[in-house]
């Protein structure tokens, strides 16, 4: 009797050392913190921009064609692309340069990317910070730029993305005077692809301070199985009718043949197919 308690006492005592033990004990060590992939902020959109240097041959061809239902698709994905590429060039660029840099521990479980990105007229320090609290990684990313139209460091972009890297979202601040929300993207990984990336409006008010209609407009990138293996939904709101209007777009990855549904567009619920070259075709 006296040996199993001594025995009950030794695994008590064991536990709650163990238990200290792990408690004072950073969760990722000496690891870094990885950082989530650059598609989780920018989807493909080659297939619908002149990208002369995506590699594509078949951009040639569609500079060629008629393609009216293509170039209604490429319409529609084209005002988000501008979006991405121009109103949110800076901290996008921000955060692919944190790829080309190391990082250094600033706590427990915390790291800091710091380094500085030339172009757009300027220089900018960027200082991104990751922080791992329980199973979510909490990501800050600042911003400030020196010279001519210099501004103090403040927080451009925000995100969390799950531990194992499956799933997460950003939120884009509009501007260095401007510290609001503007867009939020959510995004879920598929093996080591993008399974679905939504870009989300979320700005309140104009710049002139009245209620932004566009409020809520998404479009939804994603993979899907078939010939067709990839989808843009699109909600988005259209100032000439002061309303929402959706469209879908479907096409293939590789051969570039696909199709929409716009009702606002056609007046009818079909399918508008284009092929490969960009041409308009009948629908199978």
């Amino acid at each position: 009797m006296k040996y199993l308690k001594k025995i009950g006492f030794l695994a008590v005592l064991f536990l709650l050392i163990a238990a200290c033990s792990t408690e004072d004990e950073p969760l990722f060590q000496d690891e870094a913190l990885e950082l989530p992939p650059f598609d989780t902020m920018m989807a493909d959109f080659d297939a619908f921009t002149d990208n002369s240097g995506s590699g594509k041959s078949v951009v040639s061809y569609l500079e060629k064609a008629p393609k009216s239902n293509w170039n209604l698709a490429r319409a529609v994905i084209g005002t988000w692309n501008v979006t991405l590429f121009t109103t949110l060039a800076v901290p996008v660029t921000s955060f692919r340069s944190a790829f080309l840099h190391d990082p250094v521990r600033i706590g427990d479980d915390s790291w800091q990317w710091t380094y500085t990105v030339e172009g757009f007229g300027g220089e900018y320090t960027a200082r991104l910070t990751g922080e791992l609290v329980e199973d979510i990684i909490v990501w800050e990313m600042y911003v400030s730029r020196s010279g001519i139209e210099a501004f103090d460091e403040f927080l451009w972009f925000m995100g969390e993305s799950a531990r194992d890297g499956s799933s997460g979202h950003w939120i884009l601040n509009q501007g260095p005077n401007r510290q609001h929300a503007m867009l939020r993207i959510d995004w879920v990984r598929e093996m080591e692809e993008i399974g679905t990336i939504r870009y989300t409006w979320v700005r309140e008010f104009t710049d002139d301070q009245s209620d932004d209609p566009y409020r809520n407009s998404y479009l939804e990138y994603g993979l899907i199985e078939g010939d067709y293996d990839a989808y843009f939904d699109a909600h988005v709101y259209e100032a000439d009718l002061q309303d929402f209007v959706d469209a879908r777009i479907e096409w293939n990855r590789e051969l570039y043949f696909g199709r929409i549904r716009a009702p606002h567009f056609y007046e009818d619920m079909d399918w508008h197919c284009w092929d490969g070259t960009g041409e308009d075709v009948l629908c199978e």
